[in-house]
């Protein structure tokens, strides 16, 4: 006996053309309609997220000097200084009022809330202070590649971006190979 093989019906039998052709549009349409809502609904930035994480541990606990010191470190991603200034101004608070028991007390406790904050303060003079250093050097020996590494990092901190971008391609200008320019350039976005 002989078998006989069955052959599979086409589809184009089973469905219709103009069903296959009206499903392949709407599939289209929806990768469309899905491109422009990714594009057009902004999506939620990931530092507003921290941020509010911040906000809600110190509401949760404002007695907590360790969330407002996280709160202030993203102010400082910000550079918000009126928004560092008030929440360390509540650290303090916080640190007057409540005295810790030997049996609590942390290395690196003792340093207050205004004590950072003066820190703060002072930080943008201390970083003038090393570029102009850093400067002088470059002026005796302009072909110091770690020198103007060392002001692209120092600008970089003081938010002088096109600066720090100028000494880091003057530093890659100097030595093209030096593995730590390449990191510091990717690190910095240049």
């Amino acid at each position: 006996m002989i078998k006989q093989i069955q052959h599979l019906p086409h589809n184009s039998r089973t469905i219709p053309a103009y069903t296959i052709i009206y499903g392949v549009k709407m599939a289209i349409l929806g990768l469309l309609v899905l491109f422009l809502a990714i594009n057009l609904f902004p999506r939620l930035p990931l530092e507003s997220l921290e941020i509010e994480q911040a906000k809600l541990a110190v509401m949760l606990a404002p007695n907590n000097i360790s969330n407002h010191l996280l709160l202030v470190q993203e102010y400082l991603k910000r550079g918000d200084m009126a928004a560092v200034e008030r929440e360390l101004n509540l650290a303090q608070n916080v640190t007057i009022s409540y005295k810790p028991s030997a049996r609590n007390s942390v290395l690196g406790a003792s340093l207050s809330p205004a004590k950072i904050w003066e820190k703060i303060n002072n930080e943008p003079q201390r970083i003038n202070n090393e570029i102009t250093h850093w400067e002088n050097i470059i002026k005796d020996k302009p072909d110091y590649r770690d020198a103007y590494l060392q002001l692209a990092i120092l600008n970089y901190q003081i938010y002088q971006t096109d600066k720090a971008k100028e000494y880091l391609e003057k530093a890659s200008e100097l030595d093209p190979n030096f593995e730590t320019t390449k990191e510091l350039q990717k690190i910095l976005g240049y």
